[in-house]
């Protein structure tokens, strides 16, 4: 389980670097898990979000970082500290300020996720009260998923597969919410919702300080080499393609890679610091989503395991009380909702998954409606990188050549929630080169003890992606990306005729997926130039602005950017002659006159000159 051969030559336990980076992964962790802690007793005893929540947490993880460094360093602590906590803070201050820069605009994140969050800032206590359906917000029968505007144009078809519940508000009232806690306590903080989206920031840079963390404790691998393991570990593309959304299948991925790598350093050395962060990744994770929470649960029953048989059971028994305990905390203290609710008002854990998988057999390209999971999984991976939502595809139409690419696919860098082979254009190949070296590996090395842990961590994550329905979609599985990543990490211990060339081959082709979703930052940055251009017009008319919302899977939370940017909205259905979309939305709007000429951002000139090119 531990990935790290006993040899002496190999291992420095000791690593300066190793615990300096551990420590500042410790920080913004523990950052995170304080604010959902200090949160979710605040609800249990009455309180609601406030602007001292986060503060108050990071000052606890700054504390908490003193006692760790003294731990690691002694007498040299002192400097350590500074140094640790002036990252910490930093980046945490950073990625809110750049965080701001940004618009949320994925699908689920306009719709509920941002709902949520501005619920949760307006004083929403979720243990203690359930939101009620607003009446304009009823299901619709046959109405538009998407509104157009003069300037959107839309066709919009009858919606076939209509849900029996309203969704929006199942997932409001009954579904974990630990991210969006945070993210609301950010934006508690702030005063603008899209700080939040800092959370995802965040865990990114604790899952790459982590990973750095493990990776200098192996003298076997080169410096170069460790920066570019941690690199492709932690930039998973589902975390780095929705970094600038609050969509929180990217946080889950950087949260259970968090999780394997302590449950590594805890197969080696259980010190109360390991033990400690372990727990906090144990309360985080299991309140992202119902599937993290069995996620959580199958990690740790594989750490367990592995260490009863070969640890003995002192060891066992301490990380079986760190999980037990962290677990209790996690479930029946930050998640007393919804866990606990749930099973008091409705007699269900998990209320609401049932409409979810009939939710996802709408969203299921119709072409895979009738295979099974591992059919549909084996042609995701095999696909363009696509939604291919409509009727008219076929099988052949969505395979595709590995290692080539086309336009669409890179265009579909900028889609959040991309169906089928979301893992990047190039996942397929890679896949390939990693089956290979497995396989290689498997026939000649089967009996080293790197091969032999390396397998043990292969068919643990390998498992959380069998148990899935929906694993064919990459959001719902983002922990696919390790098996590769793990197969080429297992790699650098082994050496045979080709090994060079196919690990080789396997950096470029996992680099040139990271590389196609870091285009999603850049696609976000110039629509958040056209969106910040378009509140600047409506600005400047200085009156009211009537907005409609889709009566099907509305886009409220639009709302949010008026009033923040002190315009008046009146809420109704628009009828003139001028009407147009809020930029990437199906919320639209009407205006008395046209909308008026101001002055363009450079990123949205420079967009409109390279279309004219």
């Amino acid at each position: 389980m531990s990935f790290m051969p006993d040899s002496s030559q190999s291992i420095s336990t000791n690593s300066h670097a190793s615990n300096t980076f551990f420590l500042v992964a410790f920080g913004l962790i523990n950052t995170l898990a304080f604010t959902l802690l200090v949160c979710g007793i605040g609800f249990l005893v009455g309180l609601t979000i406030s602007a001292w929540q986060f503060p108050l947490a990071c000052l606890l993880a700054l504390i908490s970082n003193y006692f760790a460094a003294d731990y690691f360093f002694g007498e040299k602590s002192k400097y350590l500290i500074l140094k640790s906590s002036g990252a910490i803070l930093g980046l945490i201050i950073s990625l809110i300020l750049l965080s701001s820069l940004f618009y949320d605009i994925s699908f689920d994140g306009q719709w509920y996720h941002q709902e949520t969050i501005f619920r949760l800032h307006d004083k929403w206590n979720p243990v203690y009260q359930k939101l009620a359906i607003p009446l304009n917000e009823n299901i619709a029968t046959d109405k538009e998923v998407w509104c157009s505007g003069i300037d959107n144009p839309v066709s919009n078809p009858t919606i076939a597969l209509k849900p029996s519940v309203n969704l929006k508000f199942l997932n409001i009232n009954h579904f974990p919410k630990g991210i969006e806690i945070i993210e609301a306590s950010v934006y508690q903080l702030s005063n603008r919702i899209e700080t939040g989206k800092a959370v995802n920031g965040i865990f990114l840079s604790a899952s790459l300080f982590l990973a750095l963390s493990f990776l200098y404790k192996i003298n076997h691998i080169s410096t170069p080499k460790k920066w570019l393991l941690a690199i492709l570990l932690s930039f998973n593309p589902i975390a780095l393609t929705q970094l600038l959304s609050f969509c929180v299948d990217g946080v889950m991925a950087c949260s259970l890679l968090c999780l394997i790598i302590m449950s590594c350093l805890l197969f080696r050395e259980t010190n109360k610091y390991f033990l400690w962060l372990f727990g906090s990744l144990i309360v985080l994770t299991s309140n992202i989503k119902f599937t993290s929470l069995v996620f959580t649960g199958i990690f740790c029953a594989g750490l367990l395991l592995t260490l009863l048989i070969y640890k003995g059971k002192n060891q066992f028994k301490r990380v079986l009380f760190i999980g037990v305990f962290s677990g209790i905390t996690g479930i029946f203290c930050c998640g007393f909702h919804p866990f606990v609710t749930n099973f008091t008002n409705e007699g269900n854990v998990f209320y609401g998954l049932k409409e979810t998988q009939d939710e996802l057999l709408v969203l299921t390209p119709p072409i895979f409606r009738n295979l099974n999971r591992f059919e549909k999984l084996f042609l995701s991976l095999a696909s363009h990188t696509d939604s291919y939502s409509t009727n008219n595809n076929s099988i052949s139409d969505i395979l595709k050549i590995p290692f080539t690419v086309n336009r669409k696919e890179l265009a579909n860098a900028n889609d959040p929630e991309v169906k089928l082979s979301a893992f990047g254009p190039f996942f397929s190949g890679a896949l390939l080169i990693a089956i290979l070296i497995f396989f290689i590996a498997l026939i000649r090395f089967r009996k080293s003890t790197v091969f032999k842990q390396a397998l043990a961590v292969l068919i643990i994550i390998a498992a959380t992606i069998i148990i899935m329905p929906g694993s064919w979609w990459g959001r719902y599985v983002p922990q696919f990306w390790l098996l590769p990543v793990s197969i080429l990490f297992m790699s650098e211990f082994f050496s045979f005729k080709t090994d060079r060339f196919l690990r080789s081959g396997l950096y470029l082709v996992l680099g040139l997926n990271i590389a196609w979703a870091s285009l999603a930052v850049i696609f976000n940055l110039f629509i958040s130039s056209r969106i910040d251009y378009q509140m600047s017009q409506l600005k400047a008319l200085r009156q009211p602005i009537t907005i409609e919302y889709c009566p099907y899977r509305s886009f409220k939370s639009n709302r949010v950017r008026f009033y923040e940017s002190h315009i008046p909205i009146l809420e109704r259905q628009v009828t003139g002659n001028y009407i147009y979309n809020i930029i990437h939305s199906n919320t639209r709007f009407e205006t008395p006159v046209p909308l008026p000429s101001v002055d363009k951002p450079v990123l949205l000139r420079w967009s409109e000159k390279l279309k004219m090119e």
